[in-house]
């Protein structure tokens, strides 16, 4: 599931990337993953994002995220979580970009499972796009806490 969902990403991403001002853009992250009390340490993620820009507060967005540096729950053990999301975001329309976001997150590992998930963050131009700092709520112990870059085409 996980190579199927890449490839496509990659392929859309491919498609797009010589279309002038395509309302497609990409965004890599990377952050902490907290699981709550049940957690000692939290998880390092990656993230991926492909996003449709329906007018310049609107978009939808997909995000995979996986881990690439595992935590330790309170038994000693090693957890590590994948999160594919959809989302309807909401950003404003100044210098300073603020962002609203909320949608259904497939949690695998953990709490799995489908829940509702909500964001908020903050962004502004720089790195060659938009850079956001994000807090994502997943589900009732899991949030993810990220700094990452959005590409426009």
């Amino acid at each position: 599931m996980k190579r199927l969902l890449i490839a496509c990403l990659l392929s859309l991403l491919a498609a797009q990337a010589n279309a002038k001002e395509s309302p497609f853009y990409m965004a890599i992250k990377a952050g902490m993953l907290d699981a709550g009390n049940s957690a000692t340490d939290n998880a390092v993620n990656a993230a991926f994002d492909i996003g449709y820009r329906h007018n310049r507060y609107l978009s939808t967005e997909m995000e995979y995220s996986t881990t690439f540096i595992n935590g330790n729950n309170s038994s000693g053990n090693d957890w590590s979580t994948d999160v594919l999301s959809v989302f309807a975001a909401l950003r404003s329309n100044t210098k300073v970009k603020l962002k609203g976001k909320i949608g259904v997150s497939n949690i695998e590992g953990g709490n799995s499972g489908l829940e509702l998930s909500t964001g908020i963050g903050i962004g502004f131009w720089a790195a060659g796009g938009l850079m956001e700092v994000e807090y994502t709520k997943l589900d009732d112990g899991l949030s993810f806490f990220s700094v990452g870059v959005n590409y426009f085409y």
